[in-house]
């Protein structure tokens, strides 16, 4: 199975084709949904929330997301692995290329997603940095759409202005990909029409070049979503097993060892 590479999703967007990312923390997610069709398998510093149970994305380090990614990069077989680099306003370009470098050395990652909304003028030399070291890096660009802090789509002349200036930017500074987070449909359009390069992002439009599945969220994974009836959340069946198996251990009611390890086979 030949393994796809930047050039490849590239030639996607000049066929008008739509590109399926997924956010992935593990190796079965990631099988699954290579298998299902997705060419990017990104892993998410959101991994950091839903998974080691932190506070906020600023809490997630890169050593937090080797584990994971590691796992990712060992299931694609023909995928795309994006890795996010972890939030850290303070970097600086040899910083960031240094944490760019251990994700696509010691991961695996094809390429590494830098969040820089809000904060364009000041991280783009890490953008360039990392590309600059020879390393195919995603930008995020736009405004916020993580917990605490303002969000929602922005529109006005300014706000189109700005995004087309920062797209341009970071294309123009040899970047794989763009993830372009809450604008109106009408930037978003303008954005994809002007670049060479894919642009999406997980809310995208339909004008975008693709769109990111968030997996965990779209699957009903979380805990707090097991009373979810409207879709069933995969956390309600995961419960359910777990509740039924538990309340038979409690009453000494489970299948002998020879009866579970022929189960297995």
């Amino acid at each position: 199975m030949a393994r796809l590479t930047v050039a490849d999703l590239h030639q996607m967007k000049r066929d008008h084709k739509k590109i399926a990312a997924a956010v992935v923390y593990d190796y079965q997610m990631a099988k699954i949904c290579e298998k299902a069709g997705a060419e990017v398998l990104s892993v998410g510093d959101s991994l950091g929330r839903y998974v080691l149970g932190q506070d906020t994305p600023d809490d997630t380090t890169v050593e937090d997301m080797l584990p994971f990614a590691r796992a990712v990069s060992r299931a694609a077989e023909r995928a795309i692995v994006s890795i996010d680099m972890p939030r850290q306003p303070s970097f600086d370009g040899p910083k960031a290329v240094e944490a760019a470098t251990k994700l696509f050395k010691e991961a695996g990652a094809d390429m590494v997603k830098v969040d820089i909304r809000r904060h364009e003028e000041e991280l783009f030399d890490d953008v360039r940095a990392v590309i600059d070291a020879g390393l195919a890096s995603y930008p995020q660009i736009g405004f916020p759409t993580f917990e605490g802090e303002a969000s929602g789509r922005h529109g006005s002349p300014e706000e189109h202005e700005y995004i087309l200036k920062w797209a341009h930017a970071v294309q123009d500074a040899g970047a794989a990909m763009i993830d372009l987070s809450q604008t109106s449909a009408e930037i978003y359009a303008d954005v994809c029409k002007s670049l060479r390069i894919p642009v999406m992002n997980g809310p995208a439009v339909p004008e975008a070049d693709g769109k990111i599945l968030v997996i965990f969220n779209a699957g009903g994974y979380p805990a707090n979503t097991i009373d979810r009836t409207d879709p069933p959340s995969a956390s309600k069946i995961v419960y359910d097993i777990a509740k039924a198996t538990i309340d038979n251990i409690h009453v000494g009611k489970w299948a002998s060892r020879e009866a579970t390890a022929v189960g297995r086979v």
